[in-house]
C-alpha cells in the first residue's frame, strides 16, 4: 500500500477518534482520568503488538538505548501531558474548533525541523506553513 494511501487511513481513524472522545469525556470527567483510562487501551494493545512482534527475534536488533530514552520522553509528553490539555480543550470547546487548532502541530514540526535538522525551508513548505497559520486565526 502505497505511503499516502496509510496516510488517508491515519486521517480517517484520527479524524473519527475525537468525536468518541468528546462523548465519551462528556461534561464531569476529570481529563486526567480520561487520559488513564485511554492509555490502559494504549498498554493493552501495545502488549499485544509486542506479544506478536516478539517472536521475530530480530525485530529490537537495532534499538538503542538513546532512541529507547527519546521514545519514552515523547510518548510522556504526547500521550499524557499533550493528551491532558487536549482532552481539556475538547471537553470544554466545540470539537470542530478544537481539532484544527491542535492538529496545527505540523507547524511546530516544521519550525523544529529546520532549526534542529536542518530541514531546507521550501516554497510548498512554506505556502502549507501560512495555510495553517490562516486556519488557526480563521477558528480564533
Amino acid at each position: 500500500m502505497k505511503a499516502f494511501w496509510f496516510a488517508i487511513i491515519t486521517a480517517v481513524i484520527w479524524g473519527s477518534v475525537p468525536i468518541m472522545e468528546k462523548i465519551a469525556l462528556g461534561k464531569g470527567m476529570n481529563p486526567m482520568l480520561g487520559v488513564v483510562i485511554r492509555s490502559l487501551g494504549i498498554a493493552i494493545g501495545a502488549l499485544v503488538l509486542w506479544a506478536l512482534l516478539a517472536k521475530n527475534p530480530d525485530y529490537a536488533k537495532n534499538v538503542t538505548w538513546s532512541s529507547a530514552l527519546l521514545l519514552v520522553v515523547s510518548a510522556a509528553l504526547a500521550a499524557i501531558v499533550g493528551q491532558i490539555f487536549y482532552y481539556t480543550a475538547l471537553q470544554q470547546g466545540d470539537v470542530s474548533k478544537i481539532i484544527p487548532v491542535a492538529g496545527s502541530f505540523p507547524l511546530v514540526s516544521f519550525i523544529l525541523g529546520t532549526l534542529l535538522l536542518g530541514e531546507a525551508v521550501t516554497i510548498p513548505k512554506l505556502i502549507g506553513v501560512l495555510c495553517v497559520i490562516a486556519g488557526v486565526v480563521l477558528l480564533k
